[in-house]
């Protein structure tokens, strides 16, 4: 009996390893936590790190960038993330884990940012069922301007034929900082 529940154990801790590991890519940070759900407020963090995010390029491989959760700044909740970016040339970011949609239905994805001396970007990217396939994908948001008070994104999207996942991906450029809180992806039910 007890052998039994042991390699339950084992086989669930497994699976779960891997979904985490399928999840990042090589050059990313992810800290994951199943209880923490979205957590698009970045509320539940591990390490400073909010959970359930991937963040590009890893923000410890070197001193291209900074993640954080802010405190001072905030839209939901007590915190916010705030990314701090170091150099010009290059482009950091972080992105959600897949989020579930259902053909048939519409969502409606929000989030508030602040940009300072930085460009930002958000692409949307509509997933099959398998999650590796990305069937359509637009940018819908991006801010050439800089802005050092609250800003609200949103999009209506309509979910069709094979449409199984929603990834969002913040994707920010220039020397400068960027903050972002109450991503939201959520079923249109009127």
């Amino acid at each position: 009996m007890k052998t039994g529940f042991l390699m339950t154990v084992a086989v669930m801790v497994l699976v779960l390893v891997g979904m985490f590991l399928v999840t990042c890519t090589g050059n990313e940070l992810c800290k994951s936590n199943s209880s923490a759900g979205f957590n698009g407020s970045f509320e539940i963090t591990d390490s400073g790190y909010p959970v359930n995010w991937a963040f590009f390029p890893d923000p410890e491989s070197g001193n291209k960038f900074q993640v954080s959760v802010d405190e001072t700044r905030v839209k939901d909740g007590s915190r916010s993330l705030k990314l701090v970016s170091k150099q010009n040339d290059i482009t950091t970011g972080f992105r959600s884990r897949r989020v579930p949609v259902q053909a048939g239905k519409n969502y409606r994805i929000s989030f508030w940012v602040q940009n300072v001396e930085c460009n930002f970007k958000v692409k949307r990217i509509v997933q099959d069922r398998t999650g590796k396939t990305n069937l359509r994908s637009t940018i819908i948001a991006d801010g050439l301007t800089a802005t050092d008070s609250w800003r609200k994104c949103e999009e209506t999207l309509a979910v069709s034929g094979n449409e199984s996942n929603v990834v969002l991906i913040f994707m920010v450029t220039g020397s400068g900082t960027f903050w972002c809180d109450k991503v939201e992806v959520m079923e249109i039910t009127e």
